[in-house]
């Protein structure tokens, strides 16, 4: 690998960071939650795109979280089983820091845009609904965001969802989940494939267009890190590809001729 792989830390939270080969120019940067889980085996394929130029050069910064059922959970919720603990709703705190703390401190130490016109948000499962919550609730963090089987399932996230408004519809969102996700629960959970599938449809109904919204369902996944990976790499494809360039030969015929540079 030709980038770099390293460790950080910001106000005691680990950060894992991937950087480009290139690190002599500004560019987006990917903030991903639950760690580096989601692409840290993943680097050399990232990178082999990038050298390719297939995606343009990006940054990505993986966020540890302290306890994953608080921090990424919009408000207070009951668990779905007994003995496990009640979820504390603490996503208003959790994205202070990304907004006030770790954005900021990102963007000073790292060669990373200080727009967020490029920049991405993605994550699996509560890290995908917190995702989303950062969508509806700080539309001007991230231009990008993807969710991968979010947990849609969560106690009157949906009707929140449909009392948001969309500030604006230029972001791009990507949704993904398993088509067997949820089989064999009795709980909200057994309706993960519906729920994102309702999110989906409340997001074109708020006025996203269909070319800005992509909706995956993996047929015969389930919910685990392999399929979140994978639509992990194809969320970045689809935020990050690299448009062809054209200019007109001089020395051919009146009007000249469209050649790629490649």
């Amino acid at each position: 690998m030709n980038g770099t792989f390293l460790y950080d830390e910001l106000n005691g939270r680990q950060l894992d960071i991937y950087l480009p080969p290139d690190t002599s120019i500004d560019v987006p940067a990917v903030f991903v939650q639950d760690g580096s889980s989601l692409f840290r085996t993943h680097l050399l394929e990232i990178e082999s795109m990038i050298e390719a130029k297939t995606i343009s050069p990006i940054i990505i910064v993986g966020i540890h979280p302290f306890n994953r059922l608080d921090e990424y959970t919009p408000w207070k919720a009951s668990s779905l089983h007994s003995g496990f603990p009640d979820f504390k709703g603490e996503a208003q705190t959790y994205v202070s820091f990304l907004a006030n703390d770790l954005l900021p401190y990102i963007k000073r130490e790292y060669p990373v845009k200080q727009t967020g016109h490029e920049h991405s948000h993605v994550g699996a499962s509560l890290g995908g609904l917190f995702a989303i919550y950062t969508l509806f609730m700080y539309p001007d963090l991230f231009k990008n965001i993807a969710s991968l089987s979010g947990s849609f399932w969560y106690q009157d996230f949906l009707p929140f969802a449909k009392q948001q408004s969309i500030q604006s519809v230029d972001h791009l969102v990507y949704l993904s989940v398993g088509s067997e996700e949820g089989k064999g629960k009795t709980s909200a959970q057994q309706h993960m494939p519906l729920f994102n599938k309702q999110l989906h449809d409340l997001l074109l109904q708020k006025g996203m267009q269909e070319r800005k919204l992509h909706f995956h369902i993996e047929q015969g996944e389930g919910h685990h890190l392999k399929q979140f990976q994978k639509n992990f790499l194809s969320a970045i494809k689809w935020f990050y590809k690299r448009k062809p360039k054209f200019f007109i030969s001089k020395s051919q015929s009146r009007y000249g001729i469209l050649e790629r540079i490649d």
